[in-house]
């Protein structure tokens, strides 16, 4: 049995659904029980209070974004703009791959841009892949350096990728528990071409151990890269059900 965690939806999930159907979507997702999104991508073409109105209009709520690193380029201030009407206080920050010194470049400027979205209320959390964690610096995994030189960072933990990485993703939520305000909980499985992100459950990442060390208060999303729609949402909610 695990502890009862909430567990709301990574909108990049349903990402090809979304573009044909923005507003069908969400009442899907409505549909499907989650009240709580994580967004990423285009949004209808609507802008913050717009999209803050339509999921409110759903029982939904955005409590995070990601927002990649060129849209910050010269855009700052529009994003905190759209962050703000929207009401979303999590900005994250999705992706970056790079070589030795690029990490340590990588670190200084999250930090300087987490102090400025700090002075807005919001929050900048970045978001691992695999490399993260197979990766070093000087000896240091690159997820540990960029912690630990950005100190007003935190962290949304994929756990998936962690595991891809060749590490525990339950040590990792412990670690850094105090600085973990949200999680990613996919699956992934090992096929020919590499890893493939199936539903919850199909896949071979310890699961229940990780929902059973989310740390208190964190918000928990739902990712799969790879994904069959509204199917995989539903088969994977079914097997969170299992798991209560």
């Amino acid at each position: 049995m695990t502890q009862p965690v909430s567990v709301g939806l990574q909108l990049y999930t349903l990402r090809e659904q979304l573009a044909q159907d923005f507003l069908g979507t969400l009442d899907a997702v409505a549909a499907s029980g989650i009240t709580e999104v994580e967004l990423a991508g285009e949004y209808g073409g609507m802008d913050g209070p717009s999209l803050r109105a339509a999921l409110g209009e759903r029982g939904l709520r955005a409590t995070a974004a990601h927002i990649g690193g060129d849209a910050w380029t010269g855009n700052t201030e529009e994003q905190i703009a759209f962050l703000q009407g929207a009401q979303v206080t999590r900005a994250v920050y999705p992706w970056f791959k790079g070589e030795g010194a690029q990490w340590t470049a990588l670190a200084d400027q999250l930090e300087g841009l987490a102090q400025r979205l700090a002075a807005e209320g919001i929050s900048l959390s970045y978001h691992n892949h695999d490399h993260e964690l197979s990766g070093s610096v000087d000896g240091q995994t690159i997820l540990d350096l960029l912690l630990e030189r950005a100190p007003s960072l935190g962290l949304e933990l994929d756990t998936a990728w962690v595991y891809a990485g060749g590490k525990d993703p339950v040590d990792y939520l412990r670690r850094y528990a105090d600085r973990t305000p949200l999680v990613h909980l996919k699956d992934l499985r090992r096929e020919a071409g590499g890893w493939r992100t199936v539903e919850l459950g199909a896949g071979e990442v310890p699961l229940t151990a990780i929902l059973n060390a989310v740390p208190a208060g964190a918000s928990v999303f739902y990712e799969q890269d790879q994904a069959n729609g509204l199917d995989s949402l539903r088969t994977s909610l079914t097997y969170l059900a299992t798991l209560s």
